[in-house]
């Protein structure tokens, strides 16, 4: 008892001084007053500084602290924080992104919308906030700007950033627009000037931005040494040659499979002429996909609870709402903004990404992919498992999450391959019997099995962006901007795009072995709970968990 004690005020000291440095992070996690009103330090310093709070919080617990003596849930956060340190320090040192990537909005910029849909408190005062922080952009815009003075950004990676510089006004206006008549005047018009002495410094950023076109340099890619280092880094288990073979032998066996699912439903025609039918059958607007959105996310947490295939939180809450266009050209489908751990009621926010063609509506939000989609973002994907996974340390989130645009990632194998392990349990448990639907989710498991293929070649320069977009045109049939802001993810998150697959792999060969072990006494609801209820943990931390708790549970 005394070493959890001790334990958990280290580290809950330890965050307190990440909170009052980076006040962007504390509202993600839903700590809001006083943070709400502030922004970062956007030099490099706290970037260093950051690693220095977390390094220095580990030291002292290795000095003070029994690992012995600790419970069982702290001896894993006391696992993950090492862990998490050895992560930063390489990617701060070694892939150095944060000094190569000049887009200052990724790391600010999700706040402002978060602040907008979360109904944490009352709306006059998030938009208080949110006008004391549109104050202080310029401030950090020239703070951010220092990063580079001895530094060469990446060409596509300053392109992006001006793009998402462009756009960021519009939500602004929006908010302003929105809230109108919502508020009291003196508040608005707070947010009107914060809005109008933006202007200038938004321009000025935007033309910096454009300065730095000339010099910078055209390679993205992490490299295969350093590329292996990561892998090692987040205790995959695997080389990326290992990780690769998976891939490929899982796209030749999922295309076979779905070729007989085209047969199947069309004997006469061929796959792409199957698929291109199956997604004809879409609604007619953005608007009327959002609503169909919000009916298939309840009838898929209606279905969990009357299988009783996991347990649903009740007191979370989940919006659905269209992606903000400054983050769009990264996310071309739909993602998920994870619950605050802090906030209450807790909320997370379903976003769906409008397609820049209308001619492609049906092509990303046909009824099919719609489902599937709900199922992997919401009910029991990512939601269920985020909402529940709250309930623990902070440090589970922080270790997940891009910090400070460091993007540590641990964990992110056992939460993207949850949502993509769902899709296809929820066909077998019986939420859908069309085989139009199992096409639908094969085709997207194909799309992962490119994602792996792709994160590897990518990140050790063995593939060109043009590339990689031609191979996710051809076998998934996505549209071509689609593709183009998937592999612009990619380039700016090595080892990301492979978790998904690779995740579901390691939950299924885990769960085989567990039912062979257990045989009729195997729990899947149990394996199920466990997982979305430590849904932050990475796999090497989460497995022998599962097998501690199945064995217990039988016993």
């Amino acid at each position: 008892m005394k070493a959890d004690l001790l334990f958990e005020k280290i580290t809950q000291e330890t965050l307190e001084k990440i909170f009052d440095k980076n006040p962007h992070l504390a509202t993600s996690i839903g700590r809001h007053d006083p943070y709400d009103n502030f922004l970062p330090d956007g030099s490099a310093k706290n970037v260093y500084d950051f690693l220095e709070t977390l390094e220095e919080g580990y030291k002292k617990v290795k000095a003070t602290v029994d690992y012995e003596s600790l419970s069982d849930e702290n001896k894993i956060d006391y696992k993950l924080l090492g862990r998490f340190c050895e992560n930063l320090r390489f990617l701060i040192h070694k892939h150095r992104k944060f000094e190569k990537d000049p887009d200052a909005f990724i790391e600010i910029g999700e706040n402002f919308f978060r602040m907008i849909t979360r109904n944490y408190a009352p709306l006059e005062k998030r938009i208080e906030s949110i006008a004391s922080r549109m104050e202080k952009i310029p401030k950090f815009l020239k703070q951010f700007q220092t990063r580079f003075e001895n530094s060469r950004p990446v060409k596509l990676w300053t392109e992006m950033a001006i793009e998402t510089c462009q756009q960021m006004p519009a939500l602004f206006q929006f908010i302003i627009t929105w809230t109108k008549g919502k508020i009291p005047e003196k508040t608005h018009q707070h947010l009107v000037n914060a809005f109008t002495n933006l202007q200038q410094p938004l321009k000025e950023y935007t033309e910096w931005l454009r300065r730095l076109l000339p010099e910078a340099e055209e390679n993205w890619a992490l490299g295969k040494e350093k590329f292996e280092k990561l892998l090692r880094l987040r205790g995959l288990g695997m080389s990326s040659d290992e990780i690769y073979e998976l891939g490929v032998r899982y796209l030749n066996e999922l295309k076979e499979e779905r070729v007989k699912l085209a047969r199947m439903i069309a004997p006469e025609k061929s796959v792409e002429e199957v698929v291109k039918e199956i997604r004809k059958y879409a609604p007619k607007t953005f608007e009327e996909a959002l609503e169909a959105t919000r009916e298939e996310m309840e009838s898929a947490r209606k279905f969990l609870v009357e299988r009783s295939i996991a347990t649903v939180t009740e007191e979370e809450k989940l919006i659905v709402a269209e992606t903000p266009s400054f983050l769009a050209q990264v996310i071309p489908f739909a993602a998920l903004l994870t619950p605050a751990k802090y906030e209450v009621p807790p909320e997370g926010v379903y976003i769906v990404t409008r397609p820049r063609d209308p001619k492609d509506l049906g092509k990303h939000l046909n009824y099919w992919d719609i489902k599937n989609t709900a199922v992997h973002e919401a009910f029991p994907g990512h939601f269920l498992q985020l909402a529940k996974s709250n309930r623990h340390s902070a440090i589970r989130y922080l270790a997940t999450t891009d910090s400070l645009g460091v993007e540590t990632f641990l964990g992110v194998e056992t939460v993207e391959g949850w949502a993509h392990y769902c899709e296809q349990m929820m066909i077998e448990h019986g939420f859908e019997t069309d085989p139009k639907l199992r096409l639908i989710q094969v085709n997207d498991a194909i799309w992962r099995a490119v994602r792996i293929i792709v994160d590897v070649k990518l990140s050790r320069g063995e593939m060109t962006f043009n590339e990689a977009v031609e191979m996710l045109v051809k076998e998934t049939g996505m549209s071509r901007n689609a593709a183009i802001a998937e592999v612009r993810r990619y380039t700016e998150t090595p080892s990301y795009a492979l978790s998904y697959l690779l995740g579901k792999h390691m939950l299924l060969t885990l769960k085989e072995n567990l039912k062979k072990k257990l045989g009729k006494r195997f729990n899947e609801k149990l394996f199920h709970d466990i997982i979305t209820e430590n849904g932050y943990l990475p796999m090497y931390l989460l497995e022998p968990l599962i097998k501690q708790k199945m064995v217990q549970a039988k016993a």
